[in-house]
């Protein structure tokens, strides 16, 4: 089971300090592991694919193998110092990157794992080797954000695609600068002090409000997923359209007003729900594979709870928040502020400063996007069904992700919790999806 599940104690983060090495730790790779010391998520992003036929375990293998190469910051460890880094794995290693089961609860146990930085590789790779077949792939989010993540997840599909007509086929390896200046340097000096000094407000701050989960029972790791099918889906998009909403304007909307509910809010009360935004957003075409990073920001959203609203009142209220923030570069200020604390106290004094004053938002909610189809596909072997999410959070905290493939959307919540807040979160999609217009 160990060597299925991978999640290894390993070897510890240090070593000794070398000018040998593959890659600078960054801005964020160095946030992303703060996240999980400070108890606020295991930093792993989650993907599972659903297949009627299942691919070649040896062709997957040797794929995987071979996606490391292509893109060599997966083939390291982590080393944490005075100038935290990525260090270089032997080939040899990578074999523990893919492994297969043929059973369906060692499948989701690898699922809800997480893959040890300080060991590496930094993705790991299940093949569920029966009816129904799957792949499971989790990597390390120091590594790179969600956007980062479907890149590679389109690669490996044309590196096994590549392989079938070409033995020997390898793609180019994927170099260069993953730190957050390719964003920064697309902005001029005026509007970065500006973004610093007034939004301050969008700092990852959130009001005393949490999510009701259990404060006792025994704690495992876990996935839960709400699939709202293709029809409930682009009824959704039409009412999107006809109320000229985002469908992430939508389900946010719904958030919310589930929240107020939930939460037993008085009237007049403003809740806090901070949302991610892909900074790619402002690097406009880019011809060159990028390399993996993160480059995720976060926007607070608030919302004044107000009683015997419509659904149709709300989402107004929610897109105009949403137009607001993406009129004034949403996402720039915590960019500016943690290139500048990194910047002047350096690395070692930057982490301890943050570790100590950092706060994590109490609700939250994702949206890792679309999933692509068209280039979801090994071989001629497409996935009937696909999901994406991002971390496991450790109570209090509370997160809600969508992603979407072939026109259908699916929430989840991953969380460290107890079967009674597994009930809790199967109660709370019902309230989702019994929100959301038909």
């Amino acid at each position: 089971m160990r060597n299925l599940i991978e999640n290894d104690a390993g070897l510890p983060c240090t070593a000794p300090d070398s000018p040998k090495f593959d890659y600078t730790a960054e801005v964020f790779d160095q946030m992303q592991r703060l996240y999980a010391i400070n108890g606020f998520n295991d930093h792993q992003i989650h993907c599972v694919l659903r297949f009627e036929f299942g691919p070649d375990a040896e062709l997957l293998r040797k794929a995987v193998a071979i996606s490391i190469e292509t893109v060599p910051i997966l083939g390291t460890r982590y080393v944490d110092g005075a100038r935290p880094r990525w260090t270089r794995l032997d080939l040899k290693e990578y074999s523990r990157a893919f492994v297969t089961t043929h059973s369906e609860m060692e499948f989701e146990e690898f699922v809800a794992s997480r893959v040890d930085e300080c060991f590496g590789p930094q993705i790991r790779v299940c093949l569920l080797d029966s009816t129904p077949y799957a792949i499971a792939l989790k990597m390390n989010h120091m590594v790179c954000d969600a956007a980062g993540f479907k890149t590679y997840l389109y690669l490996l599909c044309q590196i096994y695609s590549g392989l079938i007509a070409d033995p020997q086929y390898k793609p180019s390896a994927i170099k260069g600068d993953r730190s957050i200046r390719c964003v920064l340097k697309r902005f001029g000096l005026g509007v970065k002090l500006k973004s610093l000094l007034l939004q301050s407000d969008e700092n990852n701050l959130t009001g005393g409000d949490q999510f009701p989960l259990s404060s006792g029972g025994e704690k495992q790791s876990f996935v839960l997923t709400r699939n709202l099918g293709r029809e409930r889906t682009e009824s959704l998009k039409d009412y999107g359209r006809a109320s000229n909403a985002t469908l992430n304007d939508i389900v946010l909307t719904a958030y919310y007003r589930c929240l107020f509910r939930i939460l037993g809010l008085s009237p007049g009360a403003t809740l806090q729900i901070p949302v991610m935004v892909d900074m790619r957003r402002y690097l406009g075409k880019i011809d060159e594979p990028m390399p993996l990073t993160n480059l995720a920001s976060t926007v607070i959203t608030h919302l004044e709870y107000r009683q015997q609203e419509s659904f149709e009142e709300t989402l107004r209220r929610v897109k105009a928040t949403m137009d607001e923030k993406k009129a004034s570069n949403l996402g720039l200020n915590a960019f500016v502020k943690l290139s500048l604390i990194y910047r002047i106290f350096g690395d070692r004094i930057a982490n301890r400063l943050l570790r100590s004053r950092l706060t994590h938002p109490l609700l939250g909610m994702t949206n890792v996007g679309v999933l692509d189809s068209s280039q979801l596909s090994f071989g001629n072997l497409r996935p009937c069904d696909a999901f994406l999410c991002g971390s496991i959070k450790y109570k209090p905290y509370f997160q809600l992700a969508i992603s979407s493939f072939q026109s259908e959307l699916t929430l989840s919540v991953n969380l460290c919790g107890s079967a009674s807040d597994q009930d809790q979160i199967r109660t709370f999609f019902d309230e989702i999806d019994s929100e959301l217009p038909r």
